[in-house]
């Protein structure tokens, strides 16, 4: 009588059992459910700096990258009870989604087959009020890599002679992501209105360069500066979260000085932000400042006159 081949063993990490830790999530590279689950494992301290307390929106992949992903803000069906649900109320709408607390939850999404965390730009705790502006730098395919970095740097400028520090991330895609923390002290409205302030105010600047509506029509050549990130049930691709593309790229925050040697928004692989996490301790809070007073139009950083022509768009409920 044959016997029955042995079950395989589960791996447990943070205390949560990953099941079929052997199945092949991504086909590039053969990487597997408990090759995700360990690196998920390893950053947990660092990517819960990013997204503890905060709604999140998910991008579920339990058969791999290549079958059925699906996108998944509320408790709904198979998440374990450490992802917590956070529900409220706006403008006369009801809003559903979940946030973890510690490295379980995390480890409770990636048994499930989470693959990328998208947060918000708020903390549950001030839910109407944003304590993070985000501009993310989506390129043409057309445009070459070094006009993107020349960007981010252009948005570093205008933000630091408005009195804002900033901070830079690769997407694991094609563009990067120029981030301001602020205190929670403003609402929705405001931040998106300064951020699209400046986004215009860089269109009308450099039209040949830049765009600020999403119309894909007029983005050729260019490179969109999406402020639509500041809005509710906006959300923006975390630190250290994979995404769900060949090779398993990686969000990676980064210090100003690295942008020079950057080549891709999707260098960074799993062991590459591990190597880079060794020995480093998660860094302290971010510097809480206010929104300033003044417009982007009124800076005169490069010009004097605001472009008020609508964008026409939408917000963006997640990271493409």
């Amino acid at each position: 009588m044959k016997k029955n081949a042995p079950a395989q063993e589960d791996l447990v990490l943070h205390g949560v059992s990953i099941t079929h830790p052997d199945r092949i999530v991504f086909e590039r590279g053969r990487i597997t459910k408990g090759e995700v689950a360990r690196y998920y494992a390893a950053v947990a301290p660092f990517l819960l700096r990013d997204i503890r307390s905060r709604p999140i929106t998910v991008v579920r992949c339990p058969s791999g990258v290549k079958a059925d992903c699906f996108y998944q803000r509320n408790v709904g069906f198979g998440l374990g009870p450490h992802v917590h649900p956070f529900s409220w109320e706006y403008k006369g709408r009801s809003y559903k989604y979940i946030y973890v607390e510690d490295a379980q939850g995390i480890m409770e999404m990636i048994q499930v087959g989470v693959i990328e965390i998208h947060p918000w730009g708020a903390t549950i705790d001030t839910i109407h009020m944003p304590d993070r502006m985000i501009f993310d730098l989506d390129p043409d395919e057309h445009v070459p890599f070094a006009k993107v970095k020349e960007a981010a740097l252009e948005i570093r400028t205008r933000l630091k002679q408005a009195g804002l520090d900033s901070f830079l991330k690769t997407t694991g895609g094609k563009g990067l992501h120029v981030v301001a923390p602020l205190a929670p002290a403003s609402p929705w409205d405001e931040v998106k209105d300064w951020a699209r302030a400046l986004a215009h105010q860089m269109v009308q600047d450099a039209p040949d360069t830049y765009v600020a509506t999403i119309t894909k029509a007029k983005r050729r050549g260019k490179i969109l500066i999406d402020f639509f990130r500041n809005d509710y049930t906006a959300t923006g691709i975390a630190d250290y979260s994979l995404r769900a593309r060949p090779g398993a790229p990686v969000a990676v925050p980064l210090e100003w000085h690295e942008l020079t040697a950057l080549h891709s928004a999707n260098q960074f692989d799993m062991e590459a932000v591990l190597k880079r996490i060794q020995g480093h301790a998660v860094q302290q809070a971010e510097p809480k400042q206010r929104l300033p007073r003044s417009t982007p139009e009124r800076m005169h950083v490069h010009a004097t006159h605001a472009d008020d022509s609508p964008d026409g768009s939408a917000p963006r409920r997640s990271a493409a």
